[in-house]
């Protein structure tokens, strides 16, 4: 417990420095815009480029570790859409099902993997976030929307997905590795240093947007979902690699930290776009962030 503490307690010191300083300057997110940018177009573009630009010794099995995450995710998700179902308060079931089941795997997972794992963590992180990202995008529209008005969602929300910083990052390192080629330095060098800004970046800045976000009731629903997203999602992954094994330690690993993640910023930016439960999505990810901070070292402690 101590030495996942140890190991976890820089990601949660940037997300506090962040909390501090929206309570001290009160800037709107309007003025946040432009670190978001920088993050989602630059830093963590790079840290995933980075990551996987060297072929990883665990891709051989990629299509069948993909298959067991995102199976996993999905059964995740549905579970929080039945845990949600028929609430008393009429929120939406789907924010329910983001709860349980999308993780911050954008701006937590490479980061934290890498810290925690080494270097060989960072592909099969990116690769869970695409196939995580293509699920969720995918679910979402189609659980929010009816009809026709649900099929056209699907199609803008897989185009949003096809043309994602963090796909298209993830996919131009995999074509360099493909090649073979070796980056020149005054490209390697600047790449490295947008590598290292992404988590204090992106932490700091999910700080920032917990900070404006009102604290309200945590109702049984919800908890069972963080319940079911903090400690019943790593365990699955866990579970499902002990049934099927083969698969290189440092993937499996990365999984289970990537399954044992907080609920994403994402969940309350996609609920607010939409205009349902946004409330929820706000409890959602600041419980669940100040949760984790109890549960990921336990599971963290458990892979070291």
């Amino acid at each position: 417990m101590i030495v996942g503490l140890g190991l976890i307690a820089p990601f949660f010191l940037y997300i506090i420095v962040g909390v501090v300083a929206q309570t001290l300057l009160r800037h709107s997110a309007e003025q946040q815009r432009w670190l978001d940018a920088f993050i989602f177009y630059v830093a963590l573009p790079a840290l995933l480029f980075q990551s996987v630009r060297i072929v990883p010794p665990g891709a051989y099995s990629l299509l069948g570790f993909l298959a067991i995450t995102t199976a996993i995710t999905g059964t995740m998700f549905a579970l929080g859409w039945l845990i949600g179902r028929r609430n008393e308060t009429g929120d939406h079931p789907a924010v329910f099902g983001l709860a349980a089941s999308y993780s911050n795997i954008g701006y937590m997972g490479p980061a934290l993997t890498v810290a925690v794992l080494g270097p060989e963590a960072g592909a099969p992180a990116a690769f869970i976030f695409c196939a995580d990202v293509l699920l969720i995008f995918s679910i979402w529209p189609l659980m929010i929307g009816t009809g026709a008005r649900g099929a056209t969602r699907i199609v803008q929300s897989l185009r949003k997905v096809l043309t994602h910083p963090f796909i298209l990052a993830t996919l131009a390192g995999l074509i360099f590795a493909r090649s073979g080629g070796a980056l020149p330095a005054f490209i390697d060098t600047p790449l490295t240093g947008f590598q290292n800004a992404a988590a204090p970046a992106a932490l700091f800045s999910l700080g920032l947007t917990l900070a404006r976000s009102r604290a309200g009731r945590l109702e049984h629903r919800l908890a069972a979902c963080l319940a079911a997203k903090l400690v019943g999602h790593p365990l699955a992954v866990a579970l499902a690699f002990t049934l099927i094994s083969g698969f290189d330690p440092v993937w499996v690993a990365t999984a289970i930290i990537m399954g044992a993640l907080p609920p994403a910023a994402n969940v309350y930016v996609m609920a607010r776009a939409e205009g349902i439960s946004v409330s929820l999505s706000a409890r959602t990810v600041l419980y669940g962030t100040a949760l984790s901070a109890m549960t990921l070292p336990v599971v963290i402690s458990l892979l070291t």
